[in-house]
């Protein structure tokens, strides 16, 4: 009787196309992770509630019907004396996932600054992914353009973060931010004010940093915004 009760569950395996979720892992993190939007990750997965995310789930993280292929269908036996080879199926293999594309850099029209200060620091796509904008702690912070809020959440050396999801697999990102002004599934538009400059760190300066990414790959924000 003990033998029966005191089964172990087994324990989550990711198959192709997919992700298992880990403790302290957010929705954003793991479309980053595998180059895809939150959009799209909640929507294979039908998930309505992002912050519900459990350790152990598994999620899709490529697009239904992309994880793998069917299998090729063996050769036709050949004719011949002294009969016949068959050879047997071979799985083709699942196709690699291509990495993130970044579009072609051009202007956007529907877009504008997140903010009015300078820049004062630039992107390099390593050490930093983005801009970093000077101001003072409680200036506006304006959403780029139109778009749902995809995530508003707190992480450990950015402080408050405001991601918005414009469609097309462009989201953009507000860190240093304070007194967030909207939530996860919200539409906003161009020039609404979503957030303010948080204070600065240290003997620091105030700033605001803001990237936008394409398919979860960072690009350089000045390449996309009017120009300043």
């Amino acid at each position: 009787m003990v033998g029966a009760c005191s089964t172990t569950p087994s324990t989550p395996v990711a198959g192709p196309g997919e992700y298992v979720v880990q403790p302290g892992d957010t929705l954003y993190r793991i479309a980053q992770r595998s180059g895809r939007t939150t959009a799209e990750i909640a929507r294979w997965n039908q998930i309505k509630d992002p912050d519900q995310l459990e350790a152990g789930q598994v999620l899709r993280v490529v697009p239904p019907g992309g994880a793998t292929a069917a299998p090729t269908p063996p050769p036709r036996s050949s004719g011949g004396s002294g009969g016949s080879t068959t050879e047997k199926a071979r799985p083709a293999p699942a196709p690699r996932e291509r990495d993130p594309v970044v579009p072609p850099a051009s202007r956007r029209s529907d877009w504008g600054w997140p903010s009015q200060g300078a820049v004062i620091a630039g992107f390099n796509g390593n050490s930093n992914k983005g801009l970093d904008i000077g101001g003072s702690s409680g200036e506006p912070v304006h959403a780029i353009g139109a778009g749902s809020v995809a995530a508003t959440e707190t992480m450990r050396g950015y402080g408050s973060v405001i991601m918005v999801d414009h469609g097309g697999s462009y989201m953009s990102i507000y860190t240093n931010v304070a007194k967030v002004g909207v939530k996860q599934g919200q539409r906003v538009q161009r020039g609404q004010k979503i957030a303010e400059i948080g204070p600065a760190e240290g003997s620091g300066r105030a700033r605001l940093h803001f990237e936008i990414r394409y398919r979860g790959k960072a690009v350089d924000p000045r390449l996309y915004l009017p120009a300043k």
